[in-house]
């Protein structure tokens, strides 16, 4: 669990993910459920476009990217939907000041102030990415595949988002028995 900024962030819960849409202001709640949709990173959701929204998939521009690479995601059409009703003459979907995307920093406040008020603790910003990452391997999605959705060049360093539950480790030792 991640404690003053050591450790590894939380996985989610559903639970834990509908209070935290229910705490953050009604404006900010579509950047939650992007991030959640996409497993990307917060800097990359802040830097969405409307017209990087090409019919239901999300394209993550490589200038945009920590690896430099152009990721493609394909998105729930609700979710889709939902982003393209919310559009103004504005380039980025998640505007902050002076014309500018939102930073990363005042979605970490945003996601603190709701956590705060829900009780939360060890989550931030990368919970949304592990958790999603972990519920892709949960649901036996492959590495692979899993890799490039999260954008990370070396499997090694993906390994270490995803998560083990004590269940699936009994489960996995039961096959042997």
């Amino acid at each position: 669990m991640k404690i003053q900024g050591h450790g590894k962030s939380k996985i989610l819960t559903e639970e834990e993910f509908l209070q935290i849409l229910d705490a953050v202001p009604q404006k900010y709640r579509l950047f939650f459920e992007l991030i959640n949709a996409t497993a990307g990173r917060v800097s990359e959701i802040c830097n969405v476009r409307y017209d990087d929204i090409v019919g239901n998939t999300l394209v993550l521009r490589k200038s945009n990217t920590k690896t430099k690479e152009t990721r493609e995601i394909p998105l729930n059409p609700e979710l889709v939907r939902r982003i393209k009703a919310t559009q103004t003459d504005k380039p980025y979907v998640f505007m902050g000041r002076k014309g500018l995307p939102i930073t990363r920093f005042c979605i970490h406040k945003i996601l603190k102030d709701a956590c705060d008020e829900c009780g939360l603790v060890g989550i931030s910003s990368h919970s949304f990415r592990r958790s999603a990452l972990t519920e892709l391997s949960r649901n036996n999605v492959s590495l692979r595949v899993i890799q490039k959705i999260s954008g990370h060049r070396n499997l090694n360093v993906l390994q270490g988002y995803v998560d083990v539950s004590e269940e699936e480790i009994a489960t996995a030792c039961a096959t042997r028995w």
